[in-house]
């Protein structure tokens, strides 16, 4: 394990108070107070790190992101600068000419900022690609694009299957135009085949330690990723805690022995099962009670069904794991609140929760308030959906993302990326939680009322969040405490939210550096 160090000469933020010093050994923080108390308890030999004025905070804990999804975006086909619909075409064109076999998976297709809102459609990706399969995922990754010879792979007979008919968008003379949602995106991008290389997984877990992350909950994992997470522990590579909550769908492909921690104590475990019950407010498929202001046709949809999914959910239960459900819609937050209610104990354990939860109108709030599940909210959306108000109108976006009201009626809020589908830095949502408008002054929600404090918006990524994942020895530094810090180049915490990962120093783990590499054991 780590050698004792004693950290002086600066501030640091426990996650509760303020303190002079912090003193860790083997792992653990061992006291934190004021420099002349731990000086004098320091025992010999210990290390004594200067900080110089500068800011030591708990390590920052990702409650939701995707680690696999997220690799192959950053080693892959990214689409996020993408400019127009012929710009689009030059981008597919030029990827498939330097990757000349295999199918194709590009993500991160965002309409409203690059396409005013338009699909492309299967057509218009046949004139990029026609000889192999080519899949856009939308950047919420609810809705995709897939080309002729996507779709004739798929379903050789030019017919989906039935149970997910419904999900494929058609011409007007009943042909498939290329258009897929929900569960029929997931059942196409197994053409996208098995998950990146371990190392690539690694490279990936290497850039979040740079932001300041020491702990991510891996979601929606499905088992060939689970697998290849299991080997990066076993040895004992993973840089970052990590924390597994797989596929809910998949719930019967995983044995007991996939379930186990492996590795060194703490630093990998699978702890819970997540599933769906909406989509996403990009493609219009999150579950509303009333129709979308800007397309009264639909309300979006509602993923698998109940008796699916309660099915699943106790089998999760019977393996020990935690539930979490995505719903972003208000019907299917309510929706997710009924289905989540044999499961809302509290015993210690990772606590059951609900993914996003984007639209919480009073009548949703009181069902929450009553059942009280874990919140995992996303304030880095704020920003990224600045579209919002077109979309469900002025008086039902007052309450999307509403921080402030969640928190003022007693819930408990944990904070995350939902990464790749949104930027991982843990900064910006720090940041879109205490400021809701973005650089250009643009807000899903721009009511200040729903802002949070400094302290408020560090603690959704630091303690919040381990209480969420069952583990309250992350998130703080308090005595006991894992030894997972970040210094940072700020004096005080304003500053050090202001400058965001660019101010990350140092990283640490288990009181050992991961970032920059290379550090003291």
């Amino acid at each position: 394990m780590s050698e004792p160090r004693l950290w002086t000469g600066g501030r640091v933020f426990t996650g509760r108070r303020y303190a002079e010093a912090l003193l860790v050994d083997d792992g653990a923080v061992v006291a934190v107070g004021s420099e002349t108390e731990l000086r004098r308890s320091a025992p010999t030999g210990t290390e004594r790190v200067p900080l110089e004025g500068r800011l030591v905070v708990p390590g920052l804990i990702d409650a939701h992101l995707h680690v696999g999804e997220l690799t192959r975006f950053r080693e892959g086909l990214n689409l996020t600068e993408v400019r127009d619909r012929d710009d689009l075409i030059d981008r597919l064109r030029m990827w498939a000419s330097a990757h000349p076999t295999g199918a194709i998976v590009g993500r991160g297709l965002d309409l409203e900022r690059s396409l005013n809102g338009r699909w492309p459609l299967g057509s218009d990706l046949d004139r990029a690609v026609s000889d192999r399969p080519l899949v856009l995922l939308h950047a919420s990754g609810h809705a995709a694009v897939a080309n002729s010879a996507a779709l004739a792979h798929a379903a050789p007979d030019g017919t989906p299957p039935v149970d997910l008919d419904s999900r494929f968008g058609r011409s007007a003379d009943g042909s498939l135009n290329g258009l897929v949602f929900e569960e029929a995106v997931r059942w196409l991008t197994t053409l996208a085949g098995p998950t990146e290389p371990p190392g690539a997984l690694v490279r990936t877990l290497d850039a979040l330690s740079s932001l300041g992350l020491t702990t991510v909950a891996a979601m929606n994992v499905a088992p060939e990723e689970l697998a290849s997470l299991r080997a990066l522990a076993a040895e004992r590579v993973l840089p970052l805690r990590v924390r597994v909550y797989v596929r809910l769908t998949r719930i019967r492909d995983f044995r007991p022995e996939d379930l186990r921690p492996v590795g060194p104590p703490g630093r990998f475990r699978v702890v819970g099962a997540k599933g769906f019950t909406d989509g996403a407010f990009g493609p219009r498929t999150a579950w509303l009670s009333e129709p979308y202001a800007d397309d009264p046709s639909t309300s979006g949809l509602a993923v698998e069904t109940d008796e699916g999914l309660a099915e699943a959910l106790s089998a999760a239960h019977e393996q020990g794991l935690a539930p979490a459900l995505h719903a972003i819609g208000d019907r299917a937050v309510l929706r997710a609140t009924r289905l989540l209610g044999p499961y809302l104990r509290r015993d210690g354990g990772a606590l059951a929760r609900i993914e996003h939860v984007g639209l919480v109108p009073p009548a949703v709030l009181s069902e929450l308030g009553a059942t009280r599940p874990a919140l995992i909210v996303q304030p880095g959306f704020v920003w990224s959906d600045h579209w919002l108000t077109d979309r469900l109108g002025a008086e039902r976006a007052r309450w999307a993302y509403p921080f402030r009201t969640l928190a003022d009626h007693g819930l408990l809020l944990a904070g995350s990326s939902d990464a790749p589908y949104d930027p991982p830095d843990p900064w910006r949502g720090v940041r879109a939680a205490i400021g809701r408008r973005d650089e250009l002054g643009r807000s899903a929600n721009p009511d200040p009322k729903e802002a949070l404090a400094l302290e408020e918006a560090v603690r959704l990524y630091t303690a919040n969040a381990g209480t969420v994942l069952g583990d309250r020895s992350i998130g703080t530094l308090e005595a006991g405490a894992r030894a997972d810090l970040v210094v940072m180049a700020a004096r005080d915490l304003g500053q050090a939210i202001r400058e965001g990962a660019a101010g990350v120093r140092e990283t640490w783990v288990d009181g050992v550096r991961v970032f920059p590499p290379g550090g003291p054991a």
